[in-house]
């Protein structure tokens, strides 16, 4: 049987925490143990089935972040690669390997004058 979950944010010390409680147990967390579990979480989520849908689904509201930081790098382990890296206020950095052919489409995407309209299909 599955206990209920509840998470609350709250103060400790002047700190910004969240308590997580599962039935009678409870965990104090700090900003870095979150970091920590949500990374655990992606890197579980990303072996689980079914997938994320391979593209944007219109009845989803997706956070959006403004204006992120971002970092652009070579791939030091896939040759002709592009590491796209984008800062999450919440996920932190996420790091996407681009092969050519998708920095191109990406380009593009982006030079489009708006309106553009989303593609039907995620590259």
């Amino acid at each position: 049987m599955y206990e209920p979950l509840l998470i609350e944010p709250l103060q400790e010390g002047g700190l910004d925490a969240l308590r997580v409680v599962i039935g009678n147990s409870a965990a104090l967390l700090g900003a870095n143990e979150i970091e920590e579990l949500i990374r655990y979480l992606g890197h579980l989520r990303a072996q689980m089935l079914p997938a994320p849908p391979p593209a944007p689904v219109e009845s989803v509201t997706y956070t959006l972040e403004v204006d992120p930081s971002w970092h652009v790098d070579k791939s030091p382990l896939l040759e002709g690669s592009t590491v796209l890296m984008l800062r999450h206020a919440g996920f932190g950095w996420i790091a996407f390997s681009l092969p050519p052919q998708s920095i191109a489409k990406l380009q593009a995407a982006l030079t489009v004058r708006p309106p553009f309209a989303m593609s039907p299909v995620a590259n």
